[in-house]
C-alpha cells in the first residue's frame, strides 16, 4: 500500500508542472463543474476544495510535492499507513490529526497514541481543512459561502465618494486579503461586524444588526482577531499604551480589546443556541497607514511604561505578521467551523451575497 496521498493534481485536471496561475484557473473551473448546483456532488466539491487548499498554498504544495517524489513504501496495516501520512493533513483522501467533537459539539485535537497537541502553533494553519460539519450537509452555511474568503462590505459610498475612514477601511481589507488570507488557507475575513446580537424576524431569519461594529474580524479555527486602522501623517510616532503621539498631536486608539470581548460574548451565545459549547480566543491589532503607502512606516516608539493590556499599533508589514501569528497559534487553525462562520455572517451590517 502506497503512503502517497490522493492525486491532488488529478483532482484539478492539471500536471505537477502547472504554475500558480494555472492551478488557480483549474480550481475555479473544477469548482464550477463539481458544485452541487451545477450537477456535482458535495463529495466532489469537497475534493476540489481540499486540493486547492493544498496546491493553492506554496508551502503546503511544496510539502505535497516532496512526498510525491518519495518512493512508495509498504505498510503492514491501515494504522501504520495513517502514521506515515504526510504532514499537510486531510483533504481529498489523505490523513490529518483526528478532530473529535464532544457531546456539546466543541472540538479538540490530539495526536493519535501520544495525547499531545496535534501540531505546534506554526503547523496546523497550513494543513488541509477539516470542515465541521462536513460538506455533505448544506447547513448551516451553503458551500459557496463556506468557501468564500471575504464576507461583508462597508455600505454605500454615495454619489460623492466615501469618507476618508471608509476608504481606509476598504484599503485595509484589500491588504488583509493579500497579506493574511493568502498565507492562511483556512482564514476568513468579515468586514463591518456588529457587536450587538443579531435579531431575528418572525420567520427566524437574522435581521441586519445595527449599532457599534468592528471594522474587520478575521477568524481561523477558534481564534478571532479584531482589526482596525488609522492614518498617521508622520514617519515616527510614540505609543504610551493608550494614545499615539505625533507632530504635537495625541490620538486615542480604538478600544479593540472591548470590541473583542463583546464580539466573543455574542458569538459564543449564538453557538450555544446551536448546541455547540465553544470557547473562542480573541486578539486585536491596529494597522497604521502612512501617506506614502509604505508597508514599513510609520516607526512606533514606546513612551514611558506602555500598558501591556493593549497590543501595540504597528505599520502594515509588522501588523500583518502579528495578525498571522495570532491566527495561526491555535491548534485548531485548520478547522473551518461552519456554525461559527454562519454566526459571523449574521453579524454583518453590510452582507454581500
Amino acid at each position: 500500500m502506497s503512503s502517497h496521498p490522493a492525486d491532488l493534481y488529478g483532482v484539478l485536471g492539471i500536471g505537477p508542472e502547472a504554475d500558480a496561475q494555472a492551478v488557480r484557473a483549474a480550481y475555479r473551473r473544477q469548482a464550477r463543474r463539481a458544485h452541487p448546483d451545477a450537477g456535482g456532488t458535495a463529495e466532489e466539491f469537497h475534493q476540489v476544495q481540499s486540493a486547492w487548499e493544498v496546491l493553492g498554498d506554496a508551502a503546503a504544495r511544496a510539502a505535497y510535492d516532496r512526498d510525491l517524489r518519495r518512493p512508495a513504501r509498504g505498510a503492514d496495516s491501515a494504522a501504520e499507513a495513517e502514521d506515515e501520512a504526510p504532514r499537510y493533513g486531510r483533504g481529498a483522501g489523505f490523513a490529518s490529526p483526528a478532530f473529535r467533537t464532544n457531546a456539546a459539539g466543541s472540538t479538540s485535537s490530539t495526536r493519535r497514541g501520544t495525547g499531545e497537541s496535534a501540531a505546534r502553533p506554526s503547523g496546523t494553519a497550513h494543513l488541509a481543512p477539516v470542515y465541521i460539519p462536513d460538506l455533505s450537509r448544506p447547513e448551516p452555511l451553503s458551500l459557496p459561502l463556506t468557501s468564500q474568503r471575504t464576507h461583508g462590505g462597508f455600505g454605500s459610498r454615495g454619489i460623492f465618494g466615501g469618507s476618508r475612514a471608509l476608504r481606509r477601511a476598504e484599503h485595509t481589507a484589500v491588504l488583509l486579503e493579500k497579506h493574511v488570507l493568502a498565507d492562511l488557507p483556512t482564514a476568513r475575513l468579515f468586514n463591518t461586524v456588529a457587536l450587538e446580537p443579531a435579531r431575528r424576524d418572525r420567520r427566524g431569519q437574522a435581521r441586519t444588526p445595527r449599532g457599534r461594529a468592528a471594522d474587520h474580524v478575521l477568524v481561523c479555527g477558534d481564534t478571532l482577531v479584531v482589526v482596525s486602522s488609522l492614518d498617521v501623517h508622520a514617519a515616527t510616532v510614540s505609543w504610551d499604551g493608550r494614545h499615539l503621539h505625533a507632530a504635537g498631536r495625541s490620538v486615542a486608539v480604538p478600544d479593540l480589546a472591548g470590541q473583542s470581548r463583546a464580539l466573543r460574548a455574542v458569538l459564543e451565545a449564538a453557538m450555544r443556541e446551536t448546541g455547540r459549547e465553544t470557547s473562542l480566543s480573541v486578539g486585536q491589532q491596529i494597522v497604521l497607514h502612512s501617506p506614502d503607502g509604505s508597508m514599513q512606516s510609520p516607526v512606533v516608539e514606546a513612551r514611558g511604561t506602555a500598558s501591556g493590556t493593549v497590543r501595540e499599533p504597528l505599520a502594515p508589514a509588522r501588523a500583518f505578521r502579528s495578525i498571522r501569528e495570532q491566527l495561526a497559534a491555535s491548534p485548531q487553525a485548520n478547522v473551518i467551523d461552519r456554525h461559527l462562520l454562519a454566526a459571523l455572517r449574521d453579524q454583518l451590517q453590510h452582507p454581500l451575497g
